[in-house]
């Protein structure tokens, strides 16, 4: 026994397939244990079966956590941000990742 901690687990709830591995990779290189949903059944199914932490999500999905769990929530899309590029008038987005996995885990922590 090495005496750390197990990873905690985290719920992944975001329909977009991309988004869900993209935050699934994310919290793994964390050490986190991942567990993703992409559709309300799924949802239902996963929060019946894993024990998870925290639930991470995206805004329009929020409402449907709650309604179905107590746990704490992470909403991922707080952690995009705006990057204008003046000389392009381009919008890319830039991911706070340390932001996000530090939110995670405390929330994990806590609970």
């Amino acid at each position: 026994m090495t005496g750390k901690n197990p990873a905690p687990h985290v719920l992944v709830y975001i329909p977009d397939q991309r988004g869900s591995h993209l935050a699934g990779e994310v919290l793994r290189s964390r050490g986190f244990g991942v567990r993703s949903a992409g559709t309300l059944p799924e949802l239902k199914h996963a929060l019946e079966g894993f024990l998870c932490k925290v639930i991470v999500t995206i805004t329009s999905k929020i409402g449907e956590v709650r309604i179905l769990s107590n746990l704490p929530v992470v909403n991922i899309q707080a952690f995009v941000l705006p990057n204008i590029d003046a000389a392009s008038s381009e919008r890319p987005a830039l991911f706070d990742r340390a932001a996000f996995l530090e939110r995670v885990q405390t929330l994990a922590e806590s609970h």
